[in-house]
């Protein structure tokens, strides 16, 4: 009697998003196909379009899944653990461009390399990589409000603003290292960060 193959979807389905953010964040989205796509995931091809009917479905949930819940885990989740959230967002970006592996530093930030190459030719792209951005500042705002509250920046601080900064900093930052393939920068960066901040509070 042969032996009934037990398949998990979930699993599968996870096997191929992972697969694939790692390929496209390393060659672009344009770089690479559904064939080779589903290669590095180990399916067939038709288990790749029973769970993505196209590639950019693949990408859409690349942006929702990976990319936004990987910034909100590294950016924002950990700023609740500090009563002064300057302190949390300096140590954040420290801790982030510390520990970035070093093949990765030319490859830049997987979010701005995908707004770079999709949100022109695709508006689901724009739309999507656009919620995650203005979620991620507006998360950040939050904190920068409890800044405030708790006396560890300015009143007069536009929070919505610092927050806007924040955010580019930190993917500008990103961009900096992929430009000079340097992560010498990343200091660079963090003690300016360090000083506008400081300065603020």
């Amino acid at each position: 009697m042969a032996k009934r193959i037990v398949r998990d979807p979930e699993k599968t389905r996870a096997q191929i998003l992972n697969a694939s953010f790692m390929e496209i964040y390393s060659r672009g989205f344009n770089g690479v196909g559904v064939r080779e796509l589903a290669a590095k995931a180990d399916v067939t091809i038709g288990a790749f379009f029973h769970y993505f009917p196209t590639k950019s479905h693949v990408g859409y949930a690349i942006v929702d899944e990976i990319i936004h819940t990987g910034i909100l885990d590294r950016w924002i989740k950990p700023l609740n653990a500090y009563k002064n959230p300057i302190q949390g967002i300096l140590k954040c970006f420290k801790n982030t461009f510390d520990n970035w592996p070093d093949e990765y530093v030319a490859l830049g930030c997987p979010l701005n390399n995908l707004t770079q190459e999709m949100s022109g030719s695709d508006e689901l792209f724009k739309q999507k990589t656009r919620a995650v951005l203005e979620d991620w500042i507006a998360k950040t705002r939050e904190h920068l409000k409890r800044a405030q509250q708790g006396g560890y920046l300015r009143k007069n601080v536009n929070t919505q603003e610092l927050a806007e900064y924040i955010v580019t900093f930190q993917e500008g930052t990103f961009a900096m290292g992929k430009a000079l393939n340097d992560r010498r920068i990343f200091d660079s960066m963090y003690n300016s960060l360090k000083q506008h901040l400081e300065a603020l509070t």
